[in-house]
C-alpha cells in the first residue's frame, strides 16, 4: 500500500492535519490550561511547547531538533481531550486512541531540550543532518535489512554542499533509504510546485504492475486499478461468490456462502466503514463511528453464516490495504474462544516505555467457533498483518497462502526543516509466541500460491477454490 491506508491513520500522521482557525472548544482550552508547560515524549521524538499561548511542535532526534511549522499551526486539532489521558499529578499524559491500549507517554520538562533552542536550519546541510539523525534515532530495522546507516551517512555526507539542489537532495535521500524494503518508509516533498514521493516497492503486485506498465506502455496506476477491479469484481464477486455475495462497508468487504457450507469474508481494508467512499479522507473519520459500524456489519455477517449453518469460515485478506488495529481485533474477536495474547508492541526509541500487551477475546455479539482459514499474501499489509497476528493466536485458525508483507510498526511521521515529510518504522511487534515477523512477513501454516508478478491477481479464484477443496476434505474426513 501506493502508501497503504494505515499510513494515513497512525497516531503520528495526525500531525499533518491542515490548520483551521475556528475557536478552540472550551474543553480543549481547559485541557491546555492544565497542561501549561513543555512536554517530551518517551520515544517517538516529539516535543510540544504549551506554555501560555504557545503551540509549538518539535521533532527531537538525539542532539538534532526540527521545528514543525505545519504541525504547530494545527496542534489544537491533534491534542484533543478524547486523545489525551492525564496523570493525577499533572506531570505526564498519555496520547493515543481510546480504542488502542498502546499510548505515547509525554512527560513534563522544565525547559525545551537544548537542541530545540536552535532548530536545524533550512539549508542543504541542515536538511541532510536532520534526515540522517531522524533515521539514526528512530528507525528500528537497519540490521534486519542489512543496512549500515553510519557507513552510508559517512559515504554520502560529502555529496551535500551549499549548492546542492532540492532535486539532487531528494534523489540522494531516496537512494539512501532504497535498501530498506519497508512499505512504512517514505519521503514526500514539494519542489518547485511539483510533488515528489519515494516509497520502496515491497509487493509482488507492485513489481508486476511496474513490469506490465512498461510492457504495455501504460501507467502503473492504470495497471493497478485494472488489477483491483479484476480482483474485486470478476474475481471475488463473480467467480468466488458466483454473484450471490454481498458487498458492504462502502465496498471494503464482501461476504457470502460458498457451496452452502463455507462462509467467506473478504476484507479489503480496515478503515472507513462509516463511509461509502472506498478511500475516504481519514482525517474525517470518527473512531466511535468506525467501531459502531464494524460491529454492526460483523453482526450481519455472522448471522448470515449462522443461518446458513456453515461448517467453516474463510477470512480472505489476500489484498488488504491496512487501516485501524482495533478494527482488525474486532474481526478476530468474532472467532475467539477466550481472552488470549495477540501481540506486544514497544517503541525502539523509548528509553523507559515498557512493551504493551494487546489481547483478543470473545464477544457476546454473534460469533463463530468453528474452523477458520485465513488467506494472506505479501499484499496483506500493516493492520492486515495485525489481524493476522490476532487470528493466529486462536487455536481454531489455520493460516493459508503466502507470507504477509512484514510491515507492522505504526508509521512514525517526521518533518525536515524544508517542510518535507518522512515516514519510518520505530516499533517492534511480537506475536503471541514472541516472534518478530517484521521485514520477512508472517509465514502461513499452509503454503498456497495466490498472487505472482506475472499473472498479478489472476490466480486468486483458483487459490480460493483449492482452499475450499482442502476444507471439504478435512470436514469430510472420518473422525
Amino acid at each position: 500500500m501506493p502508501r497503504h491506508v494505515r499510513t494515513f491513520i497512525s497516531m503520528a500522521a495526525l500531525f499533518h492535519l491542515l490548520a483551521c482557525r475556528e475557536e478552540i472548544p472550551i474543553e480543549t482550552a481547559a485541557l491546555y490550561a492544565r497542561l501549561d508547560g513543555i512536554f517530551v515524549s518517551d520515544g517517538y521524538g516529539y516535543v510540544v511547547d504549551l506554555r501560555g499561548e504557545t503551540r509549538e511542535v518539535y521533532h527531537l532526534s538525539a542532539d538534532t531538533c526540527v521545528f514543525d511549522k505545519d504541525s504547530s499551526a494545527s496542534l489544537q486539532h491533534i491534542l484533543k481531550p478524547d486523545h489525551v489521558f492525564e496523570t493525577v499529578d499533572g506531570q505526564s499524559f498519555a496520547f493515543g486512541s481510546a480504542y488502542e491500549p498502546h499510548k505515547t507517554m509525554f512527560h513534563r520538562s522544565a525547559a525545551l531540550p537544548e537542541a530545540c533552542t536552535t532548530p536545524m536550519p533550512n539549508t542543504p546541510q541542515g536538511n541532510y543532518d536532520a534526515f540522517v539523525a531522524t533515521f539514526a534515532a528512530h528507525y528500528a530495522f537497519f540490521e534486519l535489512h542489512g543496512v549500515d546507516w553510519l557507513q552510508q551517512v559517512s559515504a554520502d555526507r560529502l555529496k551535500v554542499t551549499q549548492s546542492t539542489t532540492d532535486e539532487d537532495l531528494f534523489a540522494l535521500f531516496s537512494e539512501m533509504v532504497a535498501p530498506l524494503a519497508d512499505s512504512h518508509v517514505s519521503i514526500e516533498a514539494k519542489i518547485n510546485r511539483r510533488d515528489f514521493s519515494f516509497n520502496p516497492v515491497t509487493t509482488s503486485l507492485s513489481r508486476g504492475a511496474i513490469r506490465r506498465a512498461a510492457e504495455t506502455d501504460t501507467s502503473k496506476k492504470e495497471v493497478v486499478l485494472a488489477a483491483l477491479d479484476d480482483y474485486w469484481t470478476q474475481g471475488v464477486a463473480e467467480t468466488v461468490l458466483a454473484g450471490q455475495g454481498r458487498e458492504t462497508a462502502g465496498g471494503k468487504m464482501q461476504y457470502g456462502v460458498i457451496d452452502g457450507t463455507i462462509g467467506y469474508l473478504n476484507v479489503l481494508m480496515l478503515m472507513g466503514y462509516s463511509s461509502e467512499v472506498l478511500f475516504p479522507d481519514t482525517n474525517s473519520l470518527d473512531e466511535a463511528a468506525e467501531y459502531h459500524w464494524i460491529n454492526k456489519i460483523l453482526d450481519e455477517i455472522m448471522i448470515v453464516f449462522a443461518e446458513a449453518e456453515v461448517n467453516a469460515v474463510i477470512i480472505d485478506a489476500s489484498l488488504n490495504f491496512g487501516g485501524n488495529d482495533f478494527m482488525a481485533r474486532e474481526i478476530a474477536a468474532r472467532f475467539a474462544d477466550k481472552k488470549r495474547l495477540a501481540y506486544t508492541k514497544a517503541a525502539i526509541d523509548g528509553a523507559g516505555a515498557p512493551e504493551t500487551a494487546v489481547y483478543v477475546g470473545p464477544t457476546d455479539r454473534p460469533s463463530f467457533d468453528g474452523p477458520v482459514y485465513l488467506m494472506t499474501t505479501d499484499s496483506t499489509v500493516s493492520a492486515g498483518e495485525i489481524m493476522t497476528m490476532a487470528l493466529r493466536a486462536l487455536p481454531n485458525v489455520t493460516h493459508v497462502g503466502q507470507p504477509t508483507n512484514g510491515s507492522h510498526s505504526d508509521v512514525l511521521h517526521k518533518a525536515l526543516p524544508n517542510g518535507w515529510t518522512l515516514a519510518l518504522s520505530n516499533e517492534i511487534y511480537r506475536d503471541h509466541t514472541g516472534t518478530v515477523w517484521e521485514g520477512r512477513g508472517i509465514v502461513p501454516d499452509i503454503r498456497l500460491n495466490i498472487f505472482d508478478e506475472t499473472n498479478l491477481v489472476a490466480g486468486h479464484p483458483v487459490a480460493v477454490a483449492t482452499l475450499v477443496a482442502h476444507i471439504k476434505s478435512v470436514l469430510n474426513k472420518p473422525q
